[in-house]
């Protein structure tokens, strides 16, 4: 049985939140897997333009300095996205972290300018500063999730620590292809193509999907954003492919995951808009086992979760979890009082 720290953001507390953030991790002895005078990543996410509901760079702002407190280096990172937007390639997902306020540490994308940088363990594409990093804080938004019905620790690390290509595996059946409509065959993305399945001829530019690794680089190349896939998985492929990977990331590394039960919203932090909350704020959770703390937050909020998308079944990624060696569903609750 794993161990979940709870401090409860629905009492009354003479202290401010900031001191029983502290607390909490203090209490959950979240940093004890810091080394001295090394470096320390925090995976969070810094929201897409238009979302406010991301998690507060605030809290992040205060862990960071709590790790310097212990003689660490803190940085921030996240991966980039299959889908176009400012957090598509590595250079606008930096910009768009400093406007969001995440300006205090170094930021860093874990899977390069591209999306293209990885390395493959098992069958996953992970992220290459994750295949490297022995130890990492893991900051995560529990939200609602149009494929997997919510998003937590899992979908912050399997999905989030994936690189371009990792994602697409979890997302598609297929690998990119060009549409010859929108493409106006300026050539960089042959030029870019390190395996040669890029192909052109007098009928245009093509795919070869022989050759075709998946790494989905030549998407974030393409200046016309004529490169694309089809988001043909079903939900227990994508939910059984985040806790699969997930599994692999955290293999052999000292990870300490802080779960946001606040702002409760009916999808991701992906998205550019911010619709009303399913749920009123319940609190901060921690725990040293992905799955254990995920599984904490669902039975919080299970019926807000359960009523959005009916058809899908939320069980399934902490299930896989499980089965892959992710972490234990059974948990303790340990309630951190003020």
């Amino acid at each position: 049985m794993s161990t979940v720290y709870f401090l409860d953001l629905r009492k009354k507390y003479k202290t401010n939140v900031l001191v029983r953030f502290r607390k909490l991790i203090d209490t959950a002895g979240g940093l004890k897997i810091l080394k001295k005078n090394t470096s320390c990543a925090i995976k969070t996410h810094f929201g897409e333009d238009g979302n406010v509901n991301f998690v507060s760079p605030l809290y992040i702002r205060y862990l960071t300095d709590l790790i310097k407190e212990s003689d660490s280096r803190p940085f921030l990172t996240d991966t980039t996205t299959l889908y176009s937007g400012r957090r598509f390639r590595g250079e606008s997902h930096l910009e768009l972290a400093k406007d969001h306020g995440f300006d205090f540490v170094p930021v860093v994308i874990a899977d390069g300018v591209y999306g293209d940088e990885f390395v493959k363990v098992n069958t996953s594409k992970v992220a290459r500063l994750f295949a490297t990093i022995d130890r990492f804080v893991c900051v995560s938004h529990f939200k609602g999730h149009l494929t997997c019905g919510f998003g937590g620790a899992l979908k912050n690390v399997g999905m989030g620590c994936s690189s371009k290509g990792g994602k697409l595996d979890m997302h598609s059946l297929s690998k990119p292809e060009i549409d010859q409509e929108t493409c106006t065959q300026c050539l960089q993305c042959y030029g870019y193509c390190a395996y040669e399945a890029i192909k052109k001829n007098k009928q245009g530019v093509t795919i070869d999907r022989m050759l075709c690794t998946g790494c989905c680089g030549c998407m974030s190349i393409c200046p016309e954003h004529a490169i694309k896939f089809s988001w043909d998985v079903a939900s227990t492929d994508t939910q059984k492919g985040i806790a699969q990977c997930t599994a692999d990331i955290i293999k052999g590394k000292d990870v300490f995951y802080i779960n946001f039960l606040i702002n409760i919203t009916p999808n991701c932090d992906c998205f550019p808009t911010n619709e009303p909350t399913i749920a009123p704020d319940v609190g901060i959770l921690c725990s040293f086992d992905p799955v254990a703390i995920d599984q904490a937050c669902y039975d919080m909020v299970k019926d807000a979760i359960d009523q959005l998308h009916p058809e899908i079944d939320p069980h399934e990624q902490l299930a896989f979890a499980q089965e892959f060696g992710a972490g234990k569903r059974e948990y303790e609750i340990k309630i951190v009082s003020a």
